[in-house]
């Protein structure tokens, strides 16, 4: 009966923990839309604190690069919420960083 008692509790500790991998959104504002440092690449800021799940060392804005999948529509999609002033749901990474920052992976564009 013990190795039963034992087996159950390793796979209720296992389900208590959070699965790796998984985004996390963050509810904004565009205040700036940030381009250069010599690359094919773009920051977006907000009013808001920004999230930083997967401990980028310069949290100042959420980061795309072109060698990524989604670099092209994530700036439309940046560009047009910047201008129309529109809210957006700042989709990232939680385990990668681009260029210190945190890794865009979605951005919604609401209608709020």
């Amino acid at each position: 009966m013990r190795p039963i008692a034992i087996t159950l509790a390793a796979a209720a500790a296992a389900l208590s923990v959070p699965a790796a991998g998984q985004p996390v959104s963050q509810a904004g504002s565009i205040t700036m839309i940030r381009t250069g440092w010599n690359l094919d690449s773009f920051a977006v800021v907000t009013a808001e604190p920004i999230v930083n799940p997967a401990g980028c060392p310069t949290p100042d804005g959420y980061t795309s690069d072109k060698s990524f999948p989604g670099y092209e529509t994530f700036y439309s999609a940046a560009l047009t919420a910047f201008i129309a002033r529109r809210r957006v749901i700042m989709v990232v990474d939680d385990t990668q960083c681009i260029h210190d920052r945190p890794k865009i992976v979605g951005i919604n564009v609401t209608s709020e």
